[in-house]
């Protein structure tokens, strides 16, 4: 039996509060690591186009030990312009610059300009390894390259988490210069790789829809489903500093993005208050993303809604905690989605959430939640009203909530990963 190597590029590179894909990251390898299942952690060197290993230890005490940093003040606006986060995210990224190149172009060395590196104990991959890699390896497509030259090479095992593929098949929610860096990416995944987990049936039928499209090879697909195990525990709930905050509130827990569709939530309070029907407050917690700079600055500006929705950018776990706990129910309008996490963890929290009806969002509770089109304001409305307004509607389904819905953790879905991967011996 070989080594089991797993990438944990995400958790080294970031700081600041984790985003959905390295919540996942650092919650599935932190459990492969307290397990005491044997593992190697790796990382990917962006200069040296390698691998090179990491102590995951060192990690783990950062993450768990050091304070979150202070919650960002409330605001309509992020701290940077739309054009300004694009600009920063492709310096950073300059794959994602060469995106309008030919892919031959864009998938050259990556050679960004850096300090001489550290003294690096780099990886040796060997014919019997199974290498994992769970997160944003989209961010540098030489990862994806390295990763298909080295096991055609060598013939080790490439085990890859899919997420989705939005971008690949719905551009239009994405910004266009992801489009280019993230399809070839994928197109790399599926050629290269040996078994892909996907996090959902919809994001498997995706993969076989894009790899019939693209005339690509399809490894073995097996669907894993993520952890949705409670943020913080009661005692560790702290009420955010949020100005305004009334006592009926529901919850909506996402990027501000436009798939994340928020305009949605706008049109229906506006509905809403011009037929004079009465919704509780909306609390829209979430970091900026693309092209939601107007929508922020009309639910701000707009007098029928600004002090109705609230968005509060960087609350920490604890707080969060203490909305789900603390909010009537929650809703999420996304247009599609490869998962759909808070509503996961909205249930684990025994909280109704209105979701769209979309995707793969109906595969996390079936029949046991209600559900709107992402592209129908009365109805979403109407859904909101009346779980809003009839407290026995509330309590019946929520207490069915909680007496059927199996929360999942993130140990779970750790087993599941690692016994998807020791099954192909």
């Amino acid at each position: 039996m070989g080594r089991l190597l797993v990438d944990a590029t995400d958790l080294v590179s970031w700081s600041g509060t984790h985003g959905g894909v390295q919540r996942v990251v650092y919650a599935v390898t932190k459990e492969l690591f307290l397990s005491g299942r044997q593992a190697v952690y790796m990382a990917f060197d962006a200069s040296e186009n390698k691998f090179y290993v990491i102590d995951f230890q060192a990690i783990y005490d950062r993450i768990e030990n050091t304070p979150k940093s202070p919650q960002a003040k409330e605001g309509p606006l992020a701290r940077k312009t739309v054009a300004e986060r694009i600009y920063t995210r492709m310096k950073r990224n300059r794959i994602a610059i060469a995106a309008a190149r030919p892919v031959k172009a864009v998938i050259k060395r990556y050679s960004p300009t850096t300090d001489t590196p550290p003294s690096r104990d780099w990886v040796a991959f060997a014919k019997e390894d199974d290498v994992l890699i769970l997160g944003m390896a989209w961010e540098n497509l030489n990862i994806q390259r390295v990763l298909g030259e080295q096991r055609k090479s060598i013939g080790f095992h490439l085990i890859q988490l899919v997420y989705d593929l939005i971008i690949c098949l719905y551009p239009q929610l994405h910004h266009p210069s992801n489009y280019l860096p993230y399809t070839t990416h994928i197109k790399g995944v599926i050629a290269d790789s040996d078994k892909l987990l996907a996090i959902s049936e919809s994001t498997k039928k995706d993969i076989l829809k894009f790899a019939k499209q693209e005339r690509l090879r399809v490894p073995q697909v097996e669907v894993i489903r993520l952890g949705d195990e409670l943020l913080k525990k009661a005692k560790d709930h702290k009420r955010p500093a949020i100005a305004g905050l009334k006592k009926d509130f529901i919850l909506c827990v996402g990027t501000v993005e436009v798939r994340k569709n928020h305009t949605l939530l706008y049109y229906a309070y506006k509905l809403a208050a011009e037929r004079g029907v009465k919704l509780p407050q909306l609390i829209i917690i979430g970091g900026s993303g693309w092209y939601s700079g107007d929508i922020q600055y009309l639910i701000a500006t707009d007098p029928a809604t600004q002090n109705e929705i609230k968005i509060v950018h960087g609350v920490a776990d604890d707080g969060l905690a203490w909305l789900y706990e603390n909010c009537q129910f929650t809703i999420y309008p996304s247009m599609y989605e490869g998962w759909g996490l808070p509503i996961a963890e909205s249930l684990a929290y025994g909280k109704l959430c209105l979701a769209s009806s979309t995707s793969s969002m109906t595969e996390i509770a079936g029949k046991m939640i209600d559900y709107f089109s992402p592209f129908d304001t009365q109805e979403c409305m109407e859904k909101i009203s009346k779980y809003s307004n009839d407290e026995a509607a509330l309590k019946k389904i929520q207490e069915r909530i909680r007496s059927n819905y199996k929360t999942t953790t993130w140990s779970g879905t750790a087993k599941q990963i690692y016994d998807a991967i020791r099954i192909m011996k």
